[in-house]
C-alpha cells in the first residue's frame, strides 16, 4: 500500500459558470509540481475531461478522474469517475439511481452558508454519499466543517479533503492522501469507499479568506458582464 495525494475538487478556465485563470492542462503541472497522484477536475454542470487529458496527466504521474460538480434540485453534488455522457440527474431519486461501484459520489461543503450547499439535504440523504468534504475554507474561528465532520464520524462516512480551487492561492491548502496499491481509478475509489484517507488540511488566515471572497466575488461580476455583453 502507498499514500498518494488527491484532490476531487477543483475548477479550471474549462468551466462556464466561474471565470477561473489557470487551464486544465496548467492545473496538472502544477499538481506535478506539488507531488499529486490523482485530481479530479469538477467544473459545474460539465465534464472537463478527455483522453488527450488524461494521457497528459499519465505522462506527468497523475491519475486524472472524470469529475463534476451538478447542481441537484438547486444543491451541489460532486460526481466521480462517471460515464458523463449517459448522466442525466435533475433529482435526488436520480441520484440513486446513478450510483456504481467503480464511482464517487460526494457532498460537497454540506453545512456552508450558501444556498448551493446540501445542508438539511445532506443528513436526509445521508447513505447516498460515498464521502463528505472537508473544505479548505475556513480559519480557526470559523470552520463550516465541524459539523459536517461530526455527522460522518457518527454515521461512518469517509471525509475526504479538497481545495475547491478556483484560484491559485487555494490549490494544495487542503487534500486527501488515499491510500491504495496503486494511483489507478479502480484503486482510488475502492479506498475512498472504505475511509482508507486521510485529510492534510490547515486553517487559512482570515485575511487570506476575505481575498478569496473579494476575488470569488469580482471575477463573478465580471463572467456575468461578459456574458450580458456577448448575448
Amino acid at each position: 500500500m502507498s499514500a498518494f495525494k488527491a484532490d476531487f475538487h477543483i475548477h479550471t478556465a474549462e468551466d462556464r459558470r466561474d471565470l477561473v485563470r489557470y487551464s486544465a492542462m496548467e492545473l496538472i503541472d502544477m499538481a506535478r509540481e506539488r507531488g499529486f497522484s490523482c485530481l479530479a477536475i469538477t467544473n459545474h454542470e460539465q465534464c472537463t475531461w478527455s483522453e488527450y487529458l488524461r494521457d497528459y496527466a499519465r505522462e506527468r504521474g497523475i491519475c486524472l478522474l472524470p469529475g463534476m460538480e451538478a447542481t441537484v434540485q438547486g444543491r451541489h453534488v460532486l460526481l466521480i469517475n462517471f460515464d458523463f455522457s449517459d448522466v442525466s440527474v435533475s433529482s435526488f431519486s436520480d441520484l440513486y439511481n446513478l450510483r456504481r461501484d467503480n464511482a464517487l459520489i460526494i457532498a460537497p461543503h454540506p453545512f456552508y452558508p450558501s444556498r448551493v450547499a446540501l445542508g438539511r439535504q445532506f443528513i436526509k440523504h445521508l447513505e447516498l454519499f460515498d464521502a463528505a468534504e472537508w473544505s479548505h475554507f475556513f480559519c480557526r474561528k470559523i470552520n463550516f466543517n465541524l459539523k459536517m465532520e461530526k455527522v460522518a464520524r457518527a454515521h461512518g462516512l469517509p471525509v475526504v479533503g479538497t481545495s475547491d480551487a478556483h484560484q491559485r492561492m487555494q490549490f494544495d491548502t487542503t487534500y486527501s492522501m488515499v491510500e491504495a496499491d496503486e494511483a489507478e481509478p479502480e484503486a482510488i475509489i475502492q479506498a475512498v469507499k472504505k475511509g482508507d484517507i486521510k485529510v492534510v488540511t490547515r486553517p487559512l488566515s482570515f485575511l487570506q479568506l476575505l481575498q478569496i471572497n473579494f476575488r470569488m466575488t469580482a471575477r463573478n461580476h465580471v463572467l456575468k458582464y461578459i456574458t450580458r455583453a456577448a448575448r
